[in-house]
This record gives structure tokens, sequence and C-alpha cells, in this order.
């Protein structure tokens, strides 16, 4: 980050402090939890799948057939809609476009979404909203279900507007987005809610924050849910839990188009 940029975000944090003091610790406290980690973390599993090969996975745990999913023709034209709306952020979005959805990951909650037809569905950040439009494409082709998102944009100029702004409009009836870090919101909707059918982590990827997302969802996800996390080889989060609560089956998935995985994991019914 330039000088410019560097200063342009303390502004943006000083104007946090004299709104909102609480938004203004939880962001320290992000920062400083990355730094942290940084000089401590271990090398993440380098063990990963491709595509083709996680959809096998899923599709053995269903005992199904599932690849026409991918196929389906409501889905090119939502592509088509998500390009295009990127294409219109780019040099104008108060955030990194790299806080996008790989297209590998939102078409892997898509399949999830289509084949476990979730009632609910909780997301931990959202930003320009890749992902939430693929899952809340699923929930309508459903008939059935809703998400819930959490998420705390990254500071810039008007970033809450954005928040989502590739969802198209059609799907939005089927949204909630709670604004906040996930470690004050998450267990409040977890809370309310119950139970849930999928939960797609997408915030924070650092072990502390993965870990206690992981850790707070597990007792709320139903039998034969399905687990979904983002930048997943970061750390070695994601692969510790997963060896602990002894799930159906998980796997890491090499993404399209970076050079990182994301995480994967179905409860035993």
């Amino acid at each position: 980050m330039t000088a410019t940029g560097r200063l342009s975000k303390a502004r943006l944090l000083l104007r946090v402090l004299l709104a909102n003091r609480e938004e203004f610790r939880d962001r320290v406290a992000t920062k400083l939890q990355v730094n942290w980690e940084r000089l401590w973390r271990k090398p993440p599993s380098d063990h990963s799948v491709g595509f083709g090969e996680a959809v096998s996975l899923v599709e053995g745990g269903l005992l199904t057939d599932i690849s026409q999913i991918l196929t389906e023709s409501q889905l090119a034209p939502l592509e088509e809609k998500v390009l295009a709306g990127i294409e219109r952020l780019k040099g104008s979005g108060p955030f990194a476009l790299g806080h996008n959805a790989d297209p590998a990951l939102a078409r892997f909650c898509y399949l999830v979404c289509r084949c476990l037809a979730p009632a609910i569905v909780v997301e931990t950040g959202v930003a320009y909203g890749v992902t939430s439009a693929y899952v809340l494409q699923a929930l309508a082709l459903n008939g059935k279900g809703k998400l819930l998102s959490i998420d705390l944009p990254p500071l810039g100029r008007q970033a809450d507007r954005y928040v989502g702004a590739l969802i198209p409009e059609d799907l939005r009836d089927r949204w909630q987005v709670h604004r906040g870090p996930s470690r004050r919101v998450l267990p409040k909707l977890l809370s309310s809610t119950g139970n849930i059918d999928v939960f797609v982590h997408d915030s924070l990827h650092t072990y502390r924050n993965m870990t206690f997302e992981l850790g707070a969802v597990w007792p709320h996800l139903r039998p034969s849910g399905a687990v979904i996390a983002d930048d997943a080889g970061e750390n070695r989060a994601f692969a510790d839990f997963a060896k602990k609560a002894n799930p159906r089956c998980w796997a890491l998935v090499r993404k399209q188009n970076r050079d990182s995985v994301f995480g994967v994991l179905f409860k035993a019914p």
C-alpha cells in the first residue's frame, strides 16, 4: 500500500473512532491479530484435491449423480451478471476486488446448496457478494431457504453501500445481512436461529478466528450439514478442526484462478 493509501486508511479509522468506539476496537484488534499470527503460524497442509474430485466426494456422500447441477440453465446468466458487475467495480469500488470469492468456491457453494436444499445458510464475510449471489440463486431454484450473512466491510469510503453489490435484485428477498465482526454477531445469530444447514466462512482468515467460527457453528449444524471455508490453506485451522470433529468426509479443494484452496466438510448423519 502506498503512503497515500495508508494515510487514507488512517483517516477512515479515525472517523470510525469518533463515530463508534466498539467498531474501532474491533478493527484494531483484527489488525493486531493478523500481524501477530504472521509471526508464529504453522505451514498449512499441502494436500488438496481438484474441483472434480471434490464433486465426486459430495456425490459419494449423497449416493447420487450431481454433476448436472453445474450445467443448469440458470447458472450461466448469473455468472454473466456477476462478471459484468465486477467489471463495473474495477477502479470504482471502495475496497479491493481481491475480496471476491474465486469462481470455483462460488460454484461449489451453489452445488452444495442445490443438493442439500437448506432452510438456513449462514455466511461470514460478504464483500461485494459473489458467493452470496450463487447461494441465493440456489435457494431461489430450490424454492426455499434464506441466507443470513455477517459482514464488517473493509475500510473504504461508503463501503457499507457496496456490501453485496453483485447480488441481483431479484434474489435479495431471501437475504439478510447483519453488520459487525463474527466474534460479536455469530453467537447471537446462532442462538436465535437454532439449527443451520450450511455454513460458509469467508471472513477473517486467522487461525484464531477460523477456529472460533467453526467451533461456534458445529453444535448448530444439522446432521449431514456442510461447512465450506475459503482460504483454508492460510493456516491449519480448518484441517485441525476437521480432524477433531470426526465429520463424514472433508477435503481441501484447489481454486480455479488463485494459488490457494478452500475447505469443505460434511457432518456425519
